[in-house]
C-alpha cells in the first residue's frame, strides 16, 4: 500500500485499530445482546397475550366437547387445552399432547417442555368452576430467534472485520505522513548533529594546540572554550545517539551477554573519572553468571550512563550491584550517596532536555538515553531513594538462560569473552 507507514507506526495503527475493533466489538455485543432479549421478551409476551384472551384462555362459558384443535393463534400456532379432573389428572382436549402430571396443578404462567417440545402454559380456572390448563408451542418463537442469532453471527463478524479495516486504512493514511514528517526531523537531527560534530572536534583540537603553546595570556580564555566545546561535543554525540536509535528500523542484534560481566566492566572503565571526582565505585556482584539478551553496544551506553550519572551526583561513594531477582529475572542497580531524586521531579526524569538539579555538566540527555535502552530490551525500572538520601537506578530483565546460570556452556562462555574484549578497549566519553 502508497504510503504506508514504517514499522514503529504501523504496530501503533494496527494496535489503534484491534482496539477500536474490541471497543466496537463490546459495544455491538451489548446491544445484539440486549436487542435479541428484548425481541425474546416481546413474543412470549405476545404468546401470553394470546393464552389469556378469553377465545384462547377458555375463560368464558364452557365450550361444548371438542375434538379437533382450537383455530389457529398467533404465529400460526394452535392453542392447546386440558381439563383437570380428580385426583390431579389431566385429559388432553383434541389435537393437545399429553401433559406431565406434574404441570396439571400449574397456576398462571410457566414455560416447560412438553412431548419434547417447549411450551408456553397458563393454568386458570373456568367460570364453571372447573380448573384447565392451556398452552402453546413456542417452536415458530425458539426458530426465529435461532435465525435472529444466526443472522448476528454472520453480520456480527462482517462488520467488525469492516471497522478494523476501515480504521487501519485511516491509521495508515494519517500516518503516513506523519511518520514522514517525524522521519525529516530525525534525519534534520541526525545530519545536524553530524555536521557540528566535525567543526567542534576542530576547534577542540586547535584549542588544545593553543594550550601546549608558551603564551600564557590566553591560557584562562582557551581553557573556558575548551571546556565549553567538549560539553558542546557531548550534547552532540548524545543527541547524534538518540536520532540514530529512534530512526533506525530494526534494533542491533541482541546477544546473550553477562550482567556481572557488563557492570565489573563498566564500573572499571568509569574508575578514572570517579576517581577525578573523588568518588569510589564499588561492585557488588555473584560469581557466577547473570545472562540477558541486550545488544553490546546497548549494555555498554546504558551501564555508562548510569555510572556516569552516579558519579556526579554522589558524594563520596558509588554502588554497582547484579543480582537475581524472583520471577526469573536479573538485575543492574546503580546507587550512590548523593542528594538522590526530588519527589516532583521523579516523572520527568527520563525527559529529553530535563535536569532535576541546575548545578553540574549534563545536557539531560543521558537518562533519555537509558531510558530508551531499556524499553527497547523489555527492561523495566524501578527508581527510589534510599534511606541515606541517596539515588538507586534499578533495572530489570528477564533470565535470558538456565535457572542456574552455570557458565558451563562452551557458547555462553564465548560470548562473554566477546563482551569482555569489546568493552574492555572501549574509553569513557571524554569529560
Amino acid at each position: 500500500m502508497r504510503g504506508w507507514p514504517r514499522s514503529p507506526l504501523r504496530r501503533h495503527a494496527l494496535r489503534t485499530a484491534a482496539v477500536g475493533t474490541v471497543l466496537v466489538a463490546a459495544g455491538l455485543g451489548a446491544a445484539l445482546t440486549a436487542t435479541g432479549l428484548l425481541v425474546s421478551r416481546l413474543l412470549v409476551s405476545a404468546v401470553d397475550h394470546g393464552l389469556r384472551a378469553p377465545s384462547g384462555g377458555l375463560a368464558g362459558p364452557a365450550p361444548p366437547p371438542r375434538t379437533e384443535a382450537v383455530p389457529p393463534r398467533d404465529f400460526d400456532q394452535p392453542i392447546f387445552s386440558w381439563v383437570v379432573l380428580a385426583g390431579g389428572r389431566c385429559r388432553a382436549v383434541g389435537a393437545a399432547p399429553t401433559l406431565p402430571a406434574g404441570l396439571c396443578r400449574l397456576r398462571g404462567l410457566t414455560t416447560a417442555s412438553v412431548a419434547g417440545v417447549p411450551f408456553r402454559l397458563l393454568g386458570l380456572r373456568r367460570p364453571d368452576g372447573r380448573r384447565v390448563v392451556v398452552g402453546t408451542s413456542l417452536g415458530p418463537q425458539t426458530s426465529l430467534m435461532g435465525d435472529l442469532v444466526t443472522a448476528e453471527l454472520v453480520v456480527g463478524p462482517l462488520l467488525l472485520l469492516l471497522v478494523f479495516l476501515g480504521a487501519l486504512a485511516i491509521g495508515s493514511r494519517v500516518g503516513g505522513p506523519v511518520e514522514r514528517i517525524r522521519q525529516r526531523q530525525l534525519a534534520f537531527t541526525a545530519d545536524a548533529s553530524h555536521e557540528l560534530r566535525t567543526p567542534l572536534t576542530v576547534i577542540q583540537a586547535e584549542t588544545n594546540l593553543a594550550l601546549a603553546g608558551e603564551d600564557r595570556r590566553l591560557r584562562p580564555a582557551l581553557v573556558r572554550v575548551s571546556g565549553e566545546v567538549g560539553r558542546m561535543r557531548r550534547i552532540v554525540e548524545d543527541l547524534l545517539w538518540l536520532a540514530r536509535f529512534d530512526s533506525q528500523p530494526e534494533p542491533p542484534t541482541a546477544v546473550v551477554l553477562d550482567l556481572v560481566t557488563a557492570a565489573r566492566l563498566g564500573a572499571e572503565r568509569f574508575s578514572p573519572v570517579a576517581a577525578a571526582r573523588s568518588v569510589t565505585v564499588e561492585v557488588d556482584a555473584p560469581d557466577r553468571l547473570l545472562p540477558v539478551s541486550v545488544p553490546v553496544e546497548w549494555m555498554d551506553r546504558l551501564v555508562g550512563v548510569l555510572v556516569d550519572n552516579a558519579c556526579r551526583h554522589a558524594r563520596s561513594r558509588v554502588r554497582v550491584q547484579v543480582r537475581a531477582v524472583p520471577g526469573r529475572r536479573v538485575e543492574l542497580a546503580v546507587s550512590d550517596d548523593g542528594e538522590g531524586v526530588p519527589e516532583k521531579d521523579r516523572a520527568r526524569i527520563f525527559d529529553r532536555f530535563h535536569r532535576a538539579t541546575p548545578h553540574g555538566e549534563g545536557a539531560g540527555l543521558g537518562l533519555a538515553i537509558a531510558d530508551s535502552v531499556v524499553g527497547a530490551t523489555r527492561g523495566r525500572w524501578e527508581v527510589t531513594t534510599l534511606a541515606s538520601g541517596g539515588a538507586r537506578f534499578a533495572v530489570g530483565w528477564p533470565i535470558a538462560l538456565g535457572d542456574d546460570g552455570a557458565a558451563s556452556d562452551p557458547a555462553r562462555s564465548r560470548r562473554v569473552r566477546s563482551l569482555a574484549h569489546r568493552l574492555r578497549h572501549r574509553a569513557p566519553p571524554p569529560r
